[in-house]
């Protein structure tokens, strides 16, 4: 069986939906299957099945679940992306990440958990890459130990 690849790029592009800057929208739940661009402010839970970009200049308080999410703005909630998720350098999340794919910019700011392609979460705001490294090379070794309870 063959599968299109998506095509992220036109979605990010062209989005379906757009919450401009200096617009502030308050609802209990936004679900869509389509792209939505978000440069104001939202508050509440969002499932998107399409692509959801939130701009520098955009903020969403609540849990999101997206089939792809660019964040460059600020982010107060927990995010499950199918695809990818992919942190500008500009981004500031608060909140556990699951995702199969993850792109972190040098600048952005994460603190939460994070679960990407595997079984294991771990915190997101450990310091550099070589510490998050080696903690987890670190913990499998003790993993061992610990699976034969």
């Amino acid at each position: 069986m063959f599968f299109k690849k998506a095509n992220v790029t036109s979605d990010l592009d062209t989005p379906n939906t757009v919450i401009g800057k200096g617009v502030y929208l308050e609802a209990v739940r936004m679900s869509g299957q389509e792209s939505v661009r978000i440069d104001g402010i939202y508050k509440g839970a969002i499932e998107i099945d399409g692509s959801l970009v939130l701009g520098d200049s955009g903020s969403i308080t609540g849990d999101i679940s997206a089939n792809y999410f660019l964040v460059a703005g600020e982010v107060n909630g927990n995010i499950t992306c199918e695809t990818q998720l992919h942190f500008a350098s500009t981004a500031k999340v608060v909140g556990d990440i699951k995702t199969s794919s993850l792109i972190v910019d040098e600048g952005s700011q994460v603190t939460g958990r994070y679960h990407v392609g595997s079984e294991r979460i771990m915190p997101a705001s450990l310091g550099s890459r070589e510490e998050r490294l080696r903690l987890l090379s670190s913990e499998e070794s003790h993993d061992s130990d610990e699976k034969a309870v």
